[in-house]
């Protein structure tokens, strides 16, 4: 079994923490590499089959690099796939959104003259209450609103009679 000084590995940590920085790793994660890298090195010496050709902290620093790009190769398949997943759910709510306000669309279409003129007004043009009534012909904004809550109460009622 070939003899390594763990000591002297340990002081040139500096060295190869630097080299991870510079490939992006940083703190702790930095730390667990290179510990692992270690543990590495020790169970690879126990193997009779094992030669290290180079100098140990080479054989480190390289194990290092390779832990670290593994690492971060495995992040990155993680976020490709947690934004996949975000992308899935948006696109399945702005279809969800997009089937209500079809459903709402139909449901408007089917009503009275009058109740399209109301909820287009106060809906797509945001007009008040009191020019609601003035446009459409009714007497004040009371009758109006009442008339636009009817109006609603209707369309949800074709909307749920629809579902079923």
């Amino acid at each position: 079994m070939q003899e390594v000084n763990l000591k002297n590995l340990y002081r040139r940590w500096p060295i190869v923490r630097r080299e991870l920085r510079i490939l992006g790793c940083q703190g702790s994660a930095a730390e667990d590499i290179f510990q692992e890298a270690l543990l590495i090195l020790c169970r690879k010496l126990e193997d009779p089959r094992f030669e290290l050709d180079v100098e140990a902290i080479h054989y480190v620093k390289s194990t290092c690099k390779f832990l670290w790009f593994n690492q971060a190769r495995k992040a990155q398949k993680q976020q490709t796939v947690e934004l996949n997943q975000e992308v899935a759910q948006i696109d399945e709510d702005w279809l969800e959104k997009e089937e209500k306000l079809t459903s709402i669309e139909e449901a408007i279409l089917k009503l009275g003259k009058q109740c399209q003129q109301i909820l287009t007004l106060f809906y797509s043009k945001s007009l008040s209450m009191e020019k609601i009534a003035q446009k459409v012909g009714l007497r004040n904004e009371k009758v109006a609103k009442a008339q636009k809550y009817r109006c609603i109460q209707k369309v949800k009622e074709l909307i749920q009679h629809g579902k079923s």
